[in-house]
């Protein structure tokens, strides 16, 4: 099919026909694409840090003042989410549910300080398993989530939202 231009001669229509630079454009935007999405995923952020090493991290976190009803609410192999990014921080691997949450209370009369327990409270001490990175001078991250004695974590498992601080921690693997 030709058609006439301006005195420029004939000139013929090309009708959806896919060639090398078609190819060249596609492959680059499939390269670009993949980049792209190995920069921006949490796996590539530990996988690309030269100074960290990989470890199986345990760490306590004590949740405080419980409701004696909610304290079987945490199963063991229960995942632990960071309630703020929904990532997952590990594993329960134990818990401890029988502490009774006590705090300091001043009397007048007799001019002391005491602990006041609460029967129907507790104090819920959570271990969790993980694989974490360690490097020097940040210390132990979880998928992005910096884990450290006396940190506070919101944390999500299927029946039970809570924050508590960490008490402690130790490498296992």
């Amino acid at each position: 099919m030709e058609e006439r231009t301006n005195g420029f001669g004939s000139v013929k229509k090309k009708r959806g026909k896919f060639n090398w630079v078609d190819l060249l454009i596609l492959a680059l935007a499939i390269i670009v694409l993949l980049a792209v999405i190995l920069i921006l995923t949490p796996f590539s952020e530990t996988s690309l840090v030269g100074n960290g090493k990989k470890v199986v991290l345990e760490y306590t976190v004590e949740l405080e003042y419980v409701e004696a009803s909610l304290t079987d609410n945490i199963q063991l192999g229960d995942r632990a989410l960071n309630a703020a990014t929904k990532t997952e921080l590990g594993r329960v691997n134990m818990i401890k549910n029988d502490i009774l949450y006590a705090e300091a209370y001043y009397d007048r009369e007799l001019d002391s300080v005491s602990m006041k327990e609460y029967p129907d409270r507790y104090n819920l001490q959570i271990t969790i398993t993980s694989d974490a990175l360690f490097e020097s001078g940040v210390g132990y991250t979880v998928k992005g989530t910096r884990v450290a004695v006396g940190g506070e974590y919101s944390l999500m498992f299927p029946n039970y939202l809570g924050t508590g601080h960490c008490i402690s921690i130790r490498e296992v693997g």
